[in-house]
């Protein structure tokens, strides 16, 4: 039996948990589309440590920061994601970096990181500057016409439009144009992934559903448009070679990877981490600059001090025009760190032990899937202080002498550990860019005639019903 630090040891027989069905366990308790809620809501009852079942499977729920800690730590030697994940991406034919584990992981995730760099970065900004002017005029027209903007879906316009410039070398333009049917292919996976993952068992091994046969289409023409631009830059690459040294995409310098570095990287690995990177960064950033501006329209005294230094760093520009500009936006950073925080597209983080394994006490059978309550952490009045309220300056006023709570370890939005989330830097620069640019330009107030605008977990979670209105700043 491998092993970490341990307490007292217990068994997970022995933890406390809601009483379920015979075969079905917990499953007719959860609403899925809420399912990190429910989770949170049983920590609250059940404690820090806790069990519960679908179906066969047993699920054991922490928010004990430890505890977290060792899973984000031993990380993919003692615990991988689960293999269910790993299972269903693989029957969707796109198993690359995010849902690998052992060595394909890491052979995979070299190439990622490098991709990523900040030295890629800052060659890339060019192309991100002018897709935010995009999104500025965007929202100028709405502004001028007075219409309310569904904000969630714009955002995921500029996300795919940044997305697949960096990953292809290619402008789809959907902020001006109505796009690649690619973007609405994109936009089915997340839900049936998540709905695939809390089944009691893999009925789609069995039976197609509706909703499973449009998910098959969709994996289908995805894959096929990802085949067809993997052939476009194999074509460039052979009119010009200099690009297997000097690669200006995630695609050329994965081909690059393959063929001049010797890398064993396959097709598949290619169009699995392609569709990765196109799935997680049009999904999840766009969801952190959906809750960040639903924040702006509560705290106008935040976006009031965030405004003078966007003028001050700015100058005469209406979006940050270099990289070192966008770097140097402190106050927005703190925003997006509060937001989140409080509304993080990860509220869970789901794990299997590799091995027999004792984790802060707990003998943990190999196979037993873990789920990390981030959120719940970073909400813990333990961890910070005065935890429910949204507070840009607990990021600011980090004083020795401060007697504000603020555990930086319980913090973890782009994960931690060994596999820490390599698209973080990209992540943030979006969110800068956006923020500072809006704050610039315009002016914005809620336009849900009245609705709340609540969580909805279809494997990340987003805000539903987020309409908003522009005007001009004036």
């Amino acid at each position: 039996m491998s092993s970490v630090p341990e307490l007292e040891t217990t068994t997970i027989e022995a933890l406390p948990g809601p009483d379920g069905w015979p075969l079905l366990g917990n499953y007719l308790q959860i609403d899925f589309r809420e399912f990190h809620r429910q989770l949170e809501r049983w920590s609250e009852r059940y404690g820090p440590t806790y069990r519960f079942k679908l179906g066969p499977q047993v699920f054991v729920v922490t928010s004990d920061i430890e505890a977290g800690s060792v899973l984000l730590r031993e990380r993919p030697e003692l615990f991988s994601r689960r293999r269910a994940l790993e299972q269903i991406f693989d029957e969707l034919g796109f198993n690359g970096v995010f849902s690998a584990d052992g060595d394909d992981w890491r052979r995979q995730r070299r190439i990622v990181i490098t991709a990523l760099n900040s030295a890629r970065l800052h060659q890339f900004y060019a192309k991100m500057l002018d897709t935010t002017h995009r999104l500025r005029r965007r929202w100028e027209s709405a502004a001028e016409a007075g219409s309310a903007v569904d904000l969630c879906a714009d955002l995921m316009r500029y996300t795919v439009d940044i997305t697949t410039q960096l990953a292809f070398g290619i402008d789809f333009n959907t902020l001006e144009t109505d796009g690649p049917v690619i973007q609405h292919d994109l936009d089915k996976v997340f839900p049936m992934l998540n709905r695939r993952l809390g089944a009691p068992f893999p009925y789609w091994r069995l039976f197609r559903l509706g909703k499973d046969r449009e998910l098959d289409a969709a994996v289908g023409a995805i894959r096929a448009r990802i085949t067809e631009i993997i052939g476009e830059c194999r074509a460039r690459i052979a009119r010009n070679p200099v690009l297997l040294q000097e690669p200006e995409n995630f695609l050329e310098a994965m081909i690059a990877a393959k063929e001049a570095e010797n890398v064993p990287f396959s097709d598949d690995d290619i169009i699995a981490n392609v569709f990765t990177l196109l799935l997680a960064g049009e999904d999840t950033t766009a969801n952190t600059l959906a809750w960040a501006i639903k924040y702006f329209t509560d705290y106008p005294a935040f976006v009031a001090r965030m405004r003078t230094e966007v003028d001050q760093v700015l100058g005469e520009s209406v979006v940050p025009p270099t990289h070192d500009t966008a770097a140097r936006l402190g106050l927005i950073e703190a925003f997006a760190n509060e937001t989140m925080r409080l509304k993080p597209v990860a509220p869970i983080n789901v794990f299997e032990a590799k091995v027999d394994v004792d984790v802060c006490g707990l003998r943990v059978p190999a196979g037993t899937a873990l789920i990390l309550l981030t959120r719940r952490i970073a909400t813990s009045a333990e961890h910070f202080s005065h935890p429910t309220e949204f507070d840009l300056d607990r990021w600011l006023d980090r004083s020795p002498g401060s007697d504000r709570v603020h555990n930086q370890k319980a913090f973890t939005p782009f994960g931690g550990g060994p596999r820490f989330c390599p698209g973080r830097n990209l992540a943030l620069l979006e969110i800068k860019m956006v923020l500072a640019m809006l704050l610039r330009n315009f002016d914005v107030e809620l336009a849900n005639d009245g609705a709340e605008v609540d969580e909805l977990f279809a494997f990340t979670m987003s805000p539903t019903g987020l309409y908003v209105r522009f005007r001009h700043r004036a």
